[in-house]
């Protein structure tokens, strides 16, 4: 005959162990990869709110040293232009040279 389980002194520990175990799985599976998720999408989104100011930042620092140093050789209004000019032809070259190298040089079978 079966015992009566209520007088087994390992039941108690044997039922946490089991509730433990089945808690463990389905925090496994349910809470870990939400979590991952949601660490992946605020830090995603921390990272590109400081790329942005720092590309900004960038930009603006390139600006003012072309104006600068444009500005030892004209005045200022002309230096304003020339800068605007030069770093905007830098931009495009560097356009021009990326949009060209992203096609491969491999011929691709159709």
């Amino acid at each position: 005959m079966v015992g009566n389980p209520l007088r087994d002194p390992e039941f108690p520990r044997k039922t946490v162990d089991l509730i433990d175990r089945v808690v463990g799985a389905v925090r496994d599976r349910t809470t870990r990869p939400l979590v991952a998720i949601t660490r992946g999408i605020v830090f995603g989104s921390l990272v590109a709110v400081v790329s942005i100011a720092l590309i900004t930042i960038a930009l603006i620092a390139i600006m003012r040293g072309t104006q600068e140093l444009f500005e030892l050789a004209l005045s200022e209004r002309r230096a304003v232009w020339a800068s605007y000019f030069v770093v905007g032809g830098a931009f495009i070259l560097v356009g021009a040279f990326l949009l060209r190298a992203r096609h491969s040089t491999k011929k691709e079978n159709p």
